[in-house]
């Protein structure tokens, strides 16, 4: 047993050291690539307005058990994807270069993200840092424009055709944060905070005329938002009339959590597609 936790404990390194490696790879890369590339981010403070709907068809809804890095390697380069980041609130690419692991770290170690991410140190990070706002951050948003994806789900090498989604990063409600700092949890607070973030973030991709998303459970992870309240305001959003013809495919990609998997799947799917 002492063996095996050893064996375990070792391929843990192996792979922290991995990650760190593929997110120094990809600054290089960017150092190099950074005059020639079209990307371009902006910060949206204010919630879009509302506009008339372009057709009568609502997007096709798929939840699937897969890595982010997977769906957006599988999108044609004639299709327009947009891909929604559940960024960390204070710190760009949620430190990524330490290793750690989750939906926006795995996106800023296989791509040109993060340098998008540092232009709003500013006016974005350091907002929320001096008024994280009990938790709940600014709903300011960042848009960024064609954002180049190096690699696929392996992480290996680099990609033989790279993919240029448009990137939506907006951090979720810190419920986790609230309950340690003993401060109250209102549901009716964070269905409203989580609402209007999901709101913005559709509307940016409607104005930026994408038609295909990739979505996924946000902020149920460490942060620990209601799983079944999150895919009910997904499908809420998606459902209002301004969204009617506007988007193709809409995936949420949930890896490695069965359990919100499920949640999703029923509250979003009428089946396992």
């Amino acid at each position: 047993m002492a063996e095996e936790i050893a064996e375990t404990a070792n391929a843990q390194k192996d792979l922290l050291k991995y990650r760190k490696s593929l997110g120094h790879k990809a600054m290089n890369l960017y150092q190099i690539e950074m005059n020639n590339l079209k990307q371009d981010s902006m910060l949206i403070i204010n919630r879009q307005d509302e506009s008339g709907s372009l057709g009568t068809k609502p997007p096709e809804i798929k939840v699937r058990a897969e890595n982010i890095l997977y769906r957006i390697a599988r999108f044609t380069d004639q299709r327009s994807l947009g891909v929604m980041n559940f960024a960390d609130p204070v710190e760009p690419g949620g430190r990524f270069q330490d290793g750690l692991n989750a939906q926006e770290q795995t996106l800023c170690r296989n791509s040109f993200l993060y340098p998008e991410l540092l232009k709003f140190k500013q006016t974005y990070y350091a907002e929320n840092k001096r008024n994280d706002n009990g938790f709940y951050y600014s709903r300011a948003l960042i848009y960024s424009h064609h954002v180049k994806v190096l690699r696929d789900e392996r992480e290996e090498g680099l990609a033989n055709n790279y993919k240029y989604p448009d990137v939506v990063s907006i951090s979720a409600p810190n419920v986790a944060a609230m309950k340690k700092a003993g401060l109250p949890v209102s549901k009716q607070h964070v269905e409203i905070d989580l609402f209007d973030k999901i709101l913005r973030t559709l509307r940016a991709f409607k104005n930026e005329r994408v038609r295909n998303l990739i979505l996924g459970a946000f902020g149920c992870g460490t942060f620990q938002n209601d799983p079944k309240l999150t895919a009910e305001l997904f499908r809420d959003v998606l459902a209002r009339s301004e969204f009617l013809g506007v988007f193709d495919e809409v995936y949420f990609d949930i890896y490695q959590d069965p359990a919100t998997l499920k949640v999703f799947q029923d509250v979003l799917t009428t089946k396992n597609n």
